[in-house]
């Protein structure tokens, strides 16, 4: 039996926002997961644009509730689905794979894929969760996105978007994805494996403007452990920092 209920639709504004509406009319279901080919608003952090061109990506959204235990940190949500991407991905010979702190799914140094967990709290408790993905597919070009990818263009075939989304409905209910925190561990350990520019003299950009340290792992709570030049060790949160792209201007 199936996780998961797959509801399908061909275009929408926003898969995240239908969860959104469904909660609101009291009609969401523990595994709920909407798909599309075509999501004409999509969102990333920050409240950026997700750009998604009609039939060449895929975009879904699944609805998710926490009876009894919890994950103790919010972003040990966002590591899973990381590693069931990463594992899709690698299982359909996709190379060079990277996780860009905190969620951004990176192939040969291009931006291929992206993660946005919108949690609810009741009584300082996570209650439930929306988690958005979207993935590049068969995008031919990405006009005034130097960074931007697609599975075609970094394998330079096509590919069938049900079979990219039916391999990674599996690698979801093999996380279990029912029970997210019996693989807590397995997963951190998996998303610092694939952690982009690792031991590596990195740009970060930050409240103070641009400046360059060396990210070595993340921790369970999602930060990010950095050291400078001095082999001094900090410790940085989203909202303070964010890793930048070679040649990236500000």
């Amino acid at each position: 039996m199936s996780t998961f209920n797959i509801i399908k639709l061909n275009a929408i504004t926003s898969t995240n926002n239908y969860l959104k509406d469904k909660l609101s009319n009291a009609t969401c279901k523990d595994g709920d997961l909407i798909w599309t080919k075509h999501q004409t608003e999509g969102r990333g952090q920050r409240n950026k644009s997700w750009l998604s061109e009609a039939n060449k990506s895929l975009s879904l959204s699944i609805y998710k509730t926490f009876e009894g235990k919890t994950p103790q940190h919010p972003f040990e949500i966002s590591s899973a689905v990381a590693c069931a991407i990463i594992r899709t991905l690698h299982s359909i010979g996709i190379p060079g794979l990277n996780i860009k702190w905190p969620n951004d799914i990176l192939s040969c140094n291009h931006k291929i894929g992206g993660i946005l967990i919108e949690n609810t709290y009741k009584y300082s408790r996570l209650n439930e969760t929306i988690i958005g993905l979207g993935l590049n597919i068969n995008q031919e070009k990405f006009d005034s996105l130097p960074h931007a990818g697609s599975l075609f263009m970094i394998t330079k075939r096509k590919w069938d978007i049900e079979n990219v989304l039916n391999t990674l409905i599996q690698n979801f209910e093999n996380i279990p994805f029912s029970n997210l925190l019996d693989h807590e561990k397995e997963n951190l350990t998996m998303f610092n494996s694939f952690l982009w520019r690792k031991n590596k003299p990195s740009k970060f950009f930050g409240s103070e403007g641009i400046f360059e340290a060396i990210p070595l792992k993340v921790t369970q709570e999602g930060k990010l452990i950095i050291t400078d030049s001095e082999g001094g060790l900090s410790t940085i949160n989203l909202n303070q920092a964010r890793m930048l792209y070679p040649k990236e201007i500000i």
